[in-house]
């Protein structure tokens, strides 16, 4: 016959013994403690002293003094998960009964109304027993002593740290300690559940883009992710910006904080539910505006949340090829936002199009489209008005009608003809194909430069003056910085040799041999030697071959009469 036993959660004894384990013990968490229970006395004002003691460095003596209701049992200070704070402190604020534990390492004395106790480390751990005795002056609120294993400096900053965004007023010796609004620089607030929410682009205070603490528990800040929602036009603005949340908790019972020290949020159904509301008050907003760019992707959960809002607006940014490496300049400008107003002949670019510089190489070198050109931007599919762009999917480069792929495996001379094959998907689903004719092709995704001109181009003369620069155009279309190149370790080291090497295979390419030395002489004369030939009135340098690899030169004056010979 079996049998059934009840056990019961019991908390044991020896939980005492560990209670200096319960806290981190840093500065901060006993502030954010000792100024929690002042508030909720009611005290409106606490007065705070810190003197090193002169006795042991490294140690200060602290009097913490609230005006607040005072201590009307004294054995609640040390009942561990103990409150004794009344109905509507524990509806509000769901304090845990352990916060007086934070001063456990410290030996500490309590004067409230008449009555006086110290405490020792001995007594926080449940080893003693502390005599509470009356005396006969009397201190209004509660007035709290206590020595801390701290620097005066370090103390006043932790202290100068909580009390910014703490709504009870605290001095200093004597001296109001700056308090700050936590929500400063909201566009929108909004109270959802005894929580002040608000919305900005960026806050005044104590502000971080990356790992701001966003929650604000009466002092103590915490930071927990809300996911930033782009798309948002500031005021007098027309480039889209993320609206981050703050969370600033009047009420904290409704969102439980991890015990005891309360440095985490418990991720429980309020949270979520909560959460819910905040996303539902800050698409409210949006609501509001006049106009957005959301990702269609936020639009959806707007709409799911019971706010309906507008398509977003009409921001795309103007399409141009990328280079490889970040550090060069585009040759043809760089990408620029626009809003438009409608989309009449408006044409997107995949950002994986193959030859994209070749296929703008094109458009600056005579060729043209009858669409505006577009960079694809993936977040706005699902619009209407996005998804009835038609949009450049693919390209295939064909030269002398044959694919370069099949082309460049054969011995050709120079093509003819140089066309672009590119594929437009259309919003119905269908495609279509536009042929683009080139002038010159560039295979981006080679690790050397490879290239092609169709012959008798606009570069083939002495100058390679043609419709931009060609060299200009291949460092730009091919050049990537790389820990692999020795000793040309820095960006501009690498840049120069890689210009410097593809020089020398356009001038091969356009020139032929004789332009190319040409072209290599012109650029030997370098500014110091032209200004000692002008020093030396050098007019004419005359170079004459002795043998194979010894060359003469003489520097004839632009007068005649003179010739100097090396």
């Amino acid at each position: 016959m079996s049998t059934t036993t009840s056990i019961t959660a019991k908390v044991h004894q020896g939980i005492l013994s560990k209670a200096d384990r319960l806290f981190r013990n840093d500065d901060a968490g006993v502030w954010i403690e000792l100024l929690q229970n002042a508030r909720r006395a009611g005290a409106t004002r606490v007065d705070v002293s810190i003197e090193e003691n002169q006795t042991r460095p490294g140690t200060c003596n602290i009097m913490i003094h609230d005006n607040g209701a005072g201590i009307s049992d004294f054995q609640t200070l040390l009942n561990l998960g103990g409150s004794g704070w009344d109905g509507e402190t524990q509806i509000k604020e769901d304090p845990a009964g352990m916060g007086f534990f934070a001063l456990c390492r410290s030996e500490v004395h309590v004067h409230s109304g008449n009555k006086v106790i110290d405490l020792s480390p001995a007594v926080f751990l449940g080893k003693g027993a502390a005599q509470m005795h009356e005396v006969a002056d009397t201190v209004p609120g509660t007035r709290i002593c206590f020595t801390r294993d701290s620097s005066k400096a370090a103390l006043i900053s932790s202290l100068q740290q909580v009390c910014e965004f703490c709504p009870t007023a605290v001095f200093l010796s004597g001296e109001q300690i700056t308090e700050h609004d936590f929500l400063d620089g909201a566009l929108y607030r909004e109270v959802i559940d005894g929580i002040e929410v608000g919305f900005a682009t960026s806050f005044t205070q104590g502000w971080s883009a990356y790992h701001d603490k966003n929650w604000n528990f009466y002092g103590s800040r915490l930071e927990y992710p809300w996911p930033g929602i782009e798309g948002f036009f500031p005021p007098y603005q027309v480039s889209p910006a993320s609206l981050s949340a703050r969370f600033n908790v009047f009420e904290t019972s409704r969102v439980k904080l991890q015990l005891p020290d309360r440095r985490a949020i418990i991720e429980d159904e309020f949270l979520k539910a909560f959460l819910r509301e905040a996303r539902a008050a800050a698409y409210g907003f949006f609501q509001k505006q006049e106009r957005h760019a959301l990702p269609f992707k936020n639009w959806r959960e707007a709409k799911e949340l019971g706010i309906v809002l507008p398509e977003s607006a009409r921001l795309l940014y103007t399409w141009h090829a990328t280079p490889p490496d970040d550090g060069i300049e585009p040759l043809f400008g760089y990408p620029e936002r626009k809003l438009l107003s409608n989309c009449n002949g408006v044409m997107l670019v995949a950002n994986d199009v193959p030859d994209e510089h070749t296929i703008e190489g094109a458009l600056n070198s005579g060729a043209s489209l009858p669409n505006r050109l577009y960079k694809a931007e993936p977040q706005f599919a699902g619009y209407a008005w996005y998804d009835s762009l038609p949009k450049i999917t693919d390209s295939v480069v064909v030269l002398d009608g044959i694919p370069y792929e099949e082309w460049r495996k054969g011995s050709h001379e120079r093509p003819q003809q140089i066309d672009l094959k590119l594929t437009v998907e259309d919003p119905a689903g269908s495609s279509h194909e536009i042929r683009l004719p080139a002038l010159i092709h560039v295979e981006s995704s080679s690790d050397e430069c490879e290239f092609v001109a169709v012959k008798q181009s606009t570069w083939d003369n002495d100058d390679m003056a043609g419709p931009f620069p060609v060299v200009d155009f291949l460092v730009n279309a091919t050049f990537l910085a790389s820990d692999d190149w020795g000793e040309a370790d820095s960006w501009d080291t690498q840049h120069d040799a890689y210009e410097e090497d593809i020089e020398r295979h356009v001038n091969a390419y356009f020139r032929g041999p004789r332009a190319t030395l040409l072209a290599i002489l012109r650029k030997a004369i370098e500014w110091e030697a032209d200004h000692l030939a002008t020093q030396l009135n050098v007019g004419e340098i005359r170079f004459t071959r002795k043998s194979e690899h010894d060359w003469h030169v003489e520097l004839i004056d632009s007068q005649p009469s003179a010739l100097r010979e090396s």
